[in-house]
């Protein structure tokens, strides 16, 4: 998500969507990551599972029997360690369908599943595929594609790729950021967390590869990235306030007279205009220096935004 750095782009993402998740009314939308809970099915106890074969041993992370710790225990034992055989036996598991009242606990196990194959380049010449796959299913539950999306993007573009294992053929990267692209337009994910994700991971993508290898898939993107700013393509709040953070980070510049304009507006809703004052500091264009301290100057719920914006556009 940045041009810049990780921690730089995450910082401000975190800024910008925790000041703007303040004013959003979300009229009950749901977001991707499991909320906490306890599932209804009875517990066994607690399982020797490393005395088990590595084909029942793994199955056991589907076993909602089982104590979520003992699950995550055992997800955790993913390593460089674990024989590359094994990578077929994982992905399988990524099709399970958890039982009513386990959801939550199994997203966990599913989500930490992922995190340790990618990290440790399990499955290594099909897991962009495997997250492709997931991320393309219309079948498949929102969180599980918008889990999909975040470690597709961290194999094909991490932002440290001399340090972790990640996908190395830039034909399959080329096409997964167009498979990225894709979601955010499909038109049956448009209330749904995948759109906003997907935008913001196109934006970490732009930070971490060469500009002519993402400049196709935000090319794809533009129709739509009008009709979304002029109003004429509409979508949930989030997705919004994600595309204004996504374009300012990704560098594209075509979007900052709208973006400006939605900082300027008193009648902007609070979370998007809370994001696109923010957005002008990552654009850093001296043009937007008297707006940024005329409404720095107030004392309001924008001052702040306004004020962190200015110190960036100071610090270019």
């Amino acid at each position: 998500m940045h041009r810049h750095t990780i921690i730089a782009t995450i910082s401000f993402t975190l800024l910008a969507l925790c000041a703007a998740l303040w004013f959003m009314n979300y009229s009950g939308e749901s977001v991707s990551s499991p909320a906490s809970g306890t599932p209804t099915t009875a517990r066994t106890p607690a399982t020797n599972i490393e005395t088990l074969p590595n084909g029942k041993k793994w199955k056991a992370l589907t076993d909602d029997r089982l104590p979520l710790h003992q699950r995550l225990e055992l997800a955790r034992s993913i390593s460089d360690s674990t024989d590359a055989k094994d990578a077929s036996a994982l992905f399988a598991l990524l099709d399970h369908t958890p039982k009513a009242g386990t959801e939550e606990d199994w997203y966990v196990v599913f989500n930490e599943i992922m995190e340790r194959m990618r990290r440790y380049g399990i499955g290594a010449d099909s897991f962009a595929a495997q997250m492709g796959r997931l991320l393309a299913d219309p079948t498949r539950p929102e969180i599980v594609r918008d889990y999909a999306v975040q470690h597709l993007i961290l194999w094909i573009a991490p932002g440290n790729p001399d340090q972790v294992p990640h996908e190395e053929e830039p034909e399959i990267v080329a096409r997964n950021l167009g498979l990225i692209a894709g979601a955010v337009i499909d038109p049956t994910l448009s209330d749904t967390t995948v759109p906003g994700t997907a935008l913001q991971a196109l934006a970490e993508a732009s930070g971490n590869l060469p500009a002519d290898v993402s400049a196709s898939a935000w090319q794809s993107l533009d129709v739509y990235l009008n009709g979304l700013f002029s109003g004429e393509i509409p979508t949930r709040l989030s997705t919004r306030v994600s595309a204004i953070q996504a374009v300012a980070l990704a560098g594209r510049r075509q979007y900052l007279p709208d973006i400006r304009a939605f900082a300027a507006s008193e009648t902007t809703d609070p979370s998007v205009r809370l994001s696109s004052i923010a957005s002008l500091g990552t654009y850093a264009t001296a043009d937007d220096r008297i707006l940024l301290e005329k409404i720095a100057a107030r004392n309001d719920r924008y001052r702040f935004a306004a004020s962190s914006a200015l110190e960036r556009l100071n610090a270019n």
